[in-house]
């Protein structure tokens, strides 16, 4: 038994931060380099695991090196792997150079695709769905919306992190429970009309989901829930790099739905959770446990003891890779 399942590609990162992008034929010194997990949904489940939730993966992952390095940080952040599907030696997961800039806030993907087949409808294993509270997906392939409308059928949630404007992922909206849009999906979706953030959020809403929130960065986050629209702002923290940021935003969001939460305290809850992960380096370092997150949303105050001790085992964890 699970609380929620994630469904999506997992990568291995490069995680690399520097004070500033070198131009051509220049060089600087990094301040952090080291490996760990990423990926939309695959770092939503390790958030929402870390906040307390029994949480699992769907996935397929690479036989190499790659698809070793993702179960394994899987598991250091409290994730069934159970039902992570492994290919041979000679097949490999998504390797991402994520570089963050602390001089301009910016970031930079180059992503190399692994030869890891992806996950067919066939290949889900029913029954995992079955046993969850809240399915998590990140797009709109056929692999997805046949769990969606699996997991609707059983009454379960269905929740989807929309990172990019793709026609998939508008065609699975009506089988979605909580739509949470990046502004990147933002802006394809609406492109033109961008300003009317109410009315676009109940043009979403029409289209099926019961919650809609749409993440804007520093912005914070717009939504619209039981008819009411909402604007939370996000907190501030000392930003050191972004990457992630969105991802773990939906893991804690489905904790805080797990611990029945309403839904704007669960946009506050994921804001808070977002804001205390930019303080460190990519989207798994600096992911509190309940007990720093409450002190936070308390009082203000941030205890990083448990980030620093992250920190160190990532980067050991390159350093013996």
């Amino acid at each position: 038994m699970v609380d929620v399942v994630g469904l999506g590609t997992p990568v291995m990162d490069l995680l690399v931060n520097v004070p500033r992008v070198p131009s051509g034929n220049s060089a600087v010194m990094a301040d952090e380099v080291f490996h760990q997990g990423g990926g939309n949904v695959a770092s939503a489940i390790a958030a929402a695991a870390r906040l307390g939730a029994k949480a699992g993966m769907l996935a397929k992952v690479g036989g190499d090196a790659t698809g070793d390095f993702v179960i394994k940080d899987f598991i250091f952040n409290g994730v069934d792997t159970s039902h992570i599907l492994r290919g041979g030696p000679d097949t490999s997961s998504p390797y991402c150079i994520s570089v963050s800039e602390v001089e301009l806030g910016t970031r930079m993907f180059l992503i190399k695709r692994g030869n890891m087949a992806k996950l067919e409808p066939e290949d889900l294993d029913y029954d995992y769905i079955a046993s969850a509270k809240i399915l998590h997906l990140e797009t709109g392939t056929p692999e997805s919306m046949a769990a969606a409308k699996f997991a609707r059928e059983k009454g379960i949630t269905v929740s989807i992190d929309a990172g990019g404007y793709t026609l998939d992922r508008v065609d699975i909206i009506p089988y979605i429970d909580v739509f949470i849009g990046s502004e990147m999906f933002y802006a394809g979706m609406f492109e033109g009309h961008e300003d009317d953030l109410e009315g676009n959020c109940r043009k979403l809403h029409d289209m099926g989901p019961a919650v809609v929130w749409i993440t804007r960065g520093s912005k914070g986050c717009v939504g619209l829930v039981e008819g009411k629209f909402y604007d939370v702002p996000t907190f501030d923290t000392p930003v050191k790099d972004t990457t992630g940021a969105g991802d773990v935003f939906h893991g804690a969001y489905i904790a805080a739905m797990l611990e029945g939460l309403p839904h704007e305290e669960c946009a506050r809850y994921a804001s808070a959770v977002s804001s205390l992960k930019c303080m460190y380096v990519g989207g798994r370092t600096g992911l509190p446990n309940r007990e720093t997150l409450e002190q936070f949303l308390k009082d203000g105050t941030i205890s990083t003891g448990e980030s620093e001790k992250r920190l160190e085992y990532y980067r050991k964890s390159f350093l013996s890779s």
